[in-house]
């Protein structure tokens, strides 16, 4: 069953330029910003215990910004993604830090609603049948700045027309959890969560997610279904 988004999480935080304070990071080599890899291009994240690789990203939307993304020790048992934020000229803009996680991924850049802007989204973990855990940061408008949004649960984050944010989760091998959520502002807030069962479970091909510790959605059911049984669902990509 998908995890809450509604609040944005207690732990991490986010500071605006020029970065005066924070942890120490872990002693390894720092690499020159010129040198980094790109994120995606680096072989072996998101092993548990492993320390994640450095790494850069660049978003080809109208601000234009850069991503450089380091990683010091959050707590004693993981690490944490440290994020700068970078403008035209280099210039730091703003430091973002992760929530901690024992098995880290990749930052990655999408276009959540595909309103021209992206999203910078962290991978925190990464279940063994495939369902992750992702933490949202959404550019303010009108602001050289990302707020926390909240977090996606499922094998990745997608999205539906309408403006819906996706996070799709296995439940076994016969049913698949769908989370629906929009952004209100700058949070992530939930909307429905349906249950799509193969023909062979004996279960209903597509329910609403009433089960006992599930968000209840404002929606009566009657609209869930009519609203997400047949939504199309499509793979979230960065502005190109």
């Amino acid at each position: 069953m998908a995890g809450p988004t509604t609040t944005a999480p207690a732990a991490g935080t986010t500071s605006v330029a020029p970065k005066t304070t924070g942890t120490p990071p872990i002693t390894t080599t720092v690499v020159p910003v010129a040198d980094l890899p790109m994120c995606g291009d680096v072989k072996g994240s998101g092993s548990a215990g492993a320390v994640p690789a450095d790494c850069k990203l660049i978003s080809h939307d109208s601000a234009g910004f850069s991503f450089i993304v380091r990683h010091d020790a959050g707590s004693t048992t993981g690490f944490r993604a440290v994020i700068d934020v970078t403008g035209h000229d280099g210039g730091v803009l703003q430091t973002i830090r992760s929530e901690t996680s024992d098995a880290p991924g990749e930052p990655f850049l999408a276009d959540l609603v595909g309103d021209g802007r992206d999203e910078l989204i962290v991978p925190l973990s990464l279940a063994i049948v495939g369902n992750g855990t992702f933490e949202v940061f959404r550019p303010k408008a009108g602001k050289p700045e990302f707020a926390r949004s909240g977090k996606i649960f499922g094998i990745g984050v997608d999205r539906a027309a309408g403006g819906y944010i996706v996070g799709q989760s296995k439940g076994g091998a016969a049913h698949w959890y769908i989370e629906f959520d929009k952004f209100q502002g700058s949070q992530l807030v939930f909307v429905a969560e349906i249950i799509k069962s193969a023909a062979a479970s004996g279960s209903p091909p597509c329910a609403v997610d009433n089960e006992q510790g599930s968000l209840q959605s404002e929606l009566g059911d009657a609209e869930i279904l009519r609203r997400f049984c047949d939504a199309e669902i499509v793979r979230t990509a960065p502005v190109s």
